[in-house]
């Protein structure tokens, strides 16, 4: 399958998704070649009206060099001789998911597609092509720097090769894509793993056999947030036709009676980040952007931007590396007391099994809530002017950096949850009971890789519970 672009409308998650998941390539419309070519002639024609005029990177050199004027001569040499993008400078052991670098190319393209990045329509072609060819490895460290042309250095040194005229180098390595990358990663993300949370936290409620009072559709006429609303519909969704015979007769501990509420600061940080995605999917961030012919300014016009610094990304990324890390806290509160309530088995230990049943998984969860917490820490602007030289690049985007420690955020997210699962699955399993029906597909699954534990002897516990995280990472990424 191939997705046709004809304008910015087109930048839509669902797009993304088929690109960046899928696999599917990219075609450019006939319209969209028209549109761009149509304003690189106006352009063209407005950088040949006034070659002295300061045009960031086309008459001028970049960074550093932006006060040296070029002229006519060294404009051209310039713009032919920077046709080949040089590869990023920077390393370390892990690297952008694949999926991302593709949104990466996607999103490149929103500069282009309606002529705002300058250039013929040939170099958006070039760039659709990566899609189909190998795709460059972006290492995640070092890439917090001014914009974004660290990263895209990496991404943008696979671009099939050709002849580069004026302005065209600049728009290949300017604007924030890799920012909209990650921000629609964020987000396609955040929307199954909260799915999942909700399954495996009332997969708890029924293992525990906390009283329903605190999910009742009663509260949904007193609460005046939107989002806590939307958390109570989905915990009693998973909750459906739940047995009321067996359960405590006296609340639950906080931890279970909070979940609507925490799930409702999850959600709103999942409404800021998928805003933000879908607002910077179709935004034109070049520098400079070329501002297409009008009345008022007949050849267009051309204006440096801050527009490469998406200021939205690293906040709202954080905000969600909060959220997982309140789940993570209330995923290890639900495992202990799993283990340590009156009403159930100590340490969920099988009758002929040892004493210390499966107490290891509460163990467990405190080392990874305490790196989700570590991975929440707010991502601020660097101190550091480095890059700065000659005052220019003084100020580094941290999108990556945020995006970094997400990816860590969310892994821990997953293993709380593993843990939670399995001490759920084996509570009810030690009980002789079976969840509310729209949960059993779930609790076969957790079984299918995680059985009940009646010994630990000759069992790799540790492994069996790595692959149930892993199932739900691909299912949480592919859906």
């Amino acid at each position: 399958m191939t997705i046709t672009l004809n304008n910015r409308r087109d930048f839509t998650l669902e797009h993304l998704k088929r690109v960046a998941i899928n696999g599917e390539s990219i075609r450019i419309s006939r319209s969209a070649k028209r549109s761009m070519n149509e304003a690189r002639k106006s352009f063209m024609a407005y950088l040949n009206s006034d070659r002295s005029r300061f045009i960031y990177g086309t008459t001028s050199g970049a960074g550093h060099h932006a006060s040296q004027r070029l002229n006519p001569r060294q404009q051209k040499q310039m713009a032919q001789q920077r046709n080949r993008v040089a590869p990023g400078g920077g390393f370390g052991p892990d690297y952008l998911p694949e999926r991302v670098v593709r949104m990466i190319i996607f999103a490149r393209l929103t500069n282009y597609i309606e002529g705002h990045a300058k250039t013929r329509s040939i170099e958006s072609e070039r760039i659709a092509q990566m899609l189909d060819n190998p795709l460059p490895k972006v290492p995640l460290s070092g890439q917090v720097g001014a914009g974004e042309i660290l990263p895209l250095a990496h991404v943008m040194s696979h671009m099939p090769h050709g002849d580069t005229e004026e302005a065209e180098p600049m728009a290949r390595v300017n604007g924030s894509p890799v920012s909209t990358a990650v921000l629609c990663d964020v987000a396609l993300s955040t929307q199954n793993r909260l799915a999942l949370a909700y399954q495996i936290f009332s997969l708890s409620i029924e293992a525990y056999g906390a009283p329903l009072a605190p999910y009742s559709a009663s509260l949904l006429r007193y609460s005046q947030s939107h989002y806590e609303k939307q958390a109570i519909r989905s915990l009693r969704y998973w909750l459906n036709k739940a047995s009321t015979k067996g359960r405590l007769s006296y609340q639950a501990p906080v931890s279970w009676r909070i979940l609507p509420p925490v799930f409702a600061a999850a959600e709103e940080a999942y409404s800021t980040v998928l805003e933000s995605a879908e607002t910077s999917l179709q935004a034109v961030t070049d520098n400079p952007v070329y501002i297409l012919p009008n009345s008022r300014n007949r050849l267009g016009r051309v204006i440096s931007t801050g527009g490469y610094h998406n200021a939205q990304a690293a906040p709202a990324i954080d905000d969600i590396n909060a959220r997982y890390a309140d789940l993570c806290t209330l995923a290890d509160r639900h495992t202990m007391k799993l283990h340590s309530a009156e009403h159930l088995p100590p340490n969920l230990a099988a009758p002929a099994g040892e004493s210390y049943g499966t107490a290891m998984l509460s163990f467990l969860q405190v080392g990874y809530g305490e790196e989700a917490r570590l991975a929440a820490r707010r991502s601020f602007l660097p101190a550091s002017e480095g890059g700065g030289i000659a005052g220019q690049n003084d100020v580094a985007s941290v999108s990556v950096f945020a995006y970094q420690k997400h990816l860590r955020s969310a892994f821990c997210l997953e293993a709380s949850l593993t843990l939670l699962a399995t001490s759920a699955s084996q509570a009810l399993w030690l009980t002789k009971r079976k969840p509310a029906h729209r949960l059993t597909t779930l609790l076969e699954t957790i079984r299918d890789l995680v059985p009940p534990v009646t010994t630990r002897t000759n069992r790799n516990l540790g492994a069996e519970l790595e692959t149930l995280q892993q199932h739900f990472e691909t299912d949480i990424n592919s859906v």
